[in-house]
């Protein structure tokens, strides 16, 4: 099997060095961060997600999984070097491609003759162009290729859909460059879409921005159903048997997106748009009407329990999303900073959030237990769709809050139960 050098060791990097491991490829990945590389010889992730250490270990204890924190080594004798990146955001999701643009300076000497870079970070079109220049740059000697393929990870299911791309593209102006990589991750997808280098790219943005306006939609329809008494769930439902429309289209109300991968590529095409004097409206509008959404959690809370002040509110999820372990970019954050800015007093709980995170944040008192969360408090707000929160003894939170709410923003309990019960249950976009 081949021998791959994987730079970049964060969430993308990990999955992708433990599963090409696991299929039996001589795995040598690296990144900068010291400690993280420590961590990840002792099979350590630096984020939760379901089954990677258990991976991990078992790349270690093979042999066929390796890390080292020297970069320049790393890339030695290595025909493959994947650059995979969980490229940066700033706090306007404009990307930052710095450290992948340093890290082509830093291996551009010690690539050997007929290496193939194949990136799957995300950066905007045109980068792997720019690449291209450096590494010519610092070793004009070289004879090496380059492709982009645009990831397509969920935290969460990154496992499952890194061994099973729903997407599979390789992006490269050579032939002979896809040629290589096609018959190396044969194993990963029988047959890839062939584009040319910057239409690959150029893809990463139209995938992600297509999703986020969808959400946009969806959201402002919920939003008009909430007024009018119509189900926007079950129209999601209806609208999905349409054809043209189809079975996984993302149309169900809800919160708007966070995270920062479908906002950095939105905000890369309007980058785009600004740059070459093009009007990008349905994107601009759609970027203002998600970073509106989150909006509802302050105005429901206002509608049901009047002035917020000194309330107390459980806040039950922090991370972005079920099944990892990050606080970052998350939508949580975003909220509770407007529930304080109420003067309202937050709990929170989540089962998998990085403690060391939730230290770092003093706005909120985090609670281990989620009963110990919701105590006293006049309202519930429930944000991450941990599954654990639908098996709850509701009965139980019912006789222990100050006033029985529940805002549900992810539309997963059950709502006449509740009610039954004696909650004022609130939902987004369902009529309630």
């Amino acid at each position: 099997m081949e021998k791959i050098c994987i730079i970049g060791c964060w969430h993308q990097g990990v999955v992708g060095a433990a599963c090409l491991a696991d299929l039996g490829f001589e795995i040598l990945a690296t990144d900068s961060d010291h400690q993280r590389i420590a961590n990840l010889q002792m099979g350590k992730a630096p984020l939760y997600e379901p089954g990677l250490d258990d991976l991990l270990l078992k790349g270690l204890k093979s042999g066929t999984l390796r890390f080292t924190p020297d970069v320049a080594a790393a890339v030695r004798s290595r025909p493959y070097v994947f650059l995979m990146f969980d490229t940066p955001v700033d706090e306007n999701d404009k990307v930052n491609t710095s450290v992948i643009l340093r890290t082509a300076e830093e291996i551009a000497p010690h690539l050997q003759n007929n290496v193939i870079l194949l990136v799957t970070a995300q950066v905007p079109v045109g980068t792997c162009d720019e690449i291209k220049t450096i590494i010519n740059l610092h070793n004009p000697s070289l004879a090496f290729g380059i492709a982009y393929s645009p990831e397509n990870l969920r935290l969460g299911q990154a496992i499952e859909r890194f061994l099973h791309p729903p997407l599979p593209v390789l992006g490269s102006d050579d032939p002979s460059v896809l040629d290589r990589l096609e018959a190396v991750l044969t194993l990963l997808a029988p047959r890839w879409e062939r584009v040319g280098l910057r239409t690959a790219e150029m893809t990463k943005h139209a995938l992600n921005a297509f999703l986020g306006t969808s959400i946009c939609f969806a959201n402002e329809l919920g939003n008009i159903c909430d007024e009018v008494g119509a189900d926007g769930y079950r129209i999601a439902e209806v609208l999905r048997l349409e054809p043209r429309i189809g079975p996984k289209a993302m149309l169900f109300p809800g919160l708007g997106f966070s995270g920062g991968t479908l906002a950095r590529d939105m905000q890369i095409l309007r980058s785009l748009g600004d740059r070459f004097d093009l009007t990008t409206s349905l994107l601009d509008g759609a970027w203002h009407a998600n970073q509106q959404q989150n909006n509802l959690v302050i105005r429901k809370l206002k509608k049901a329990l009047g002035v917020l002040t000194r309330l107390d509110v459980a806040v039950l999820g922090l991370t972005y999303k079920p099944g990892t372990s990050t606080l970052r970019r998350s939508a949580s954050l975003g909220i509770i900073g407007d529930l304080v800015r109420e003067n309202m007093l937050v709990h929170a709980h989540d089962p998998k959030a990085d403690r060391e995170e939730v230290a770092s944040h003093k706005e909120f008192v985090f609670e281990e237990d989620v009963y110990r969360a919701v105590e006293a408090c006049h309202a519930i707000v429930i944000i991450t769709g941990w599954p654990e929160y639908k098996t709850l003894d509701f009965e139980r939170i019912r006789k222990s809050m100050a006033t029985p709410l529940i805002l549900d923003t992810n539309n997963m309990l059950p709502a006449d139960r509740l009610v039954a019960m004696g909650f004022t249950y609130m939902a987004v976009g369902r009529g309630r």
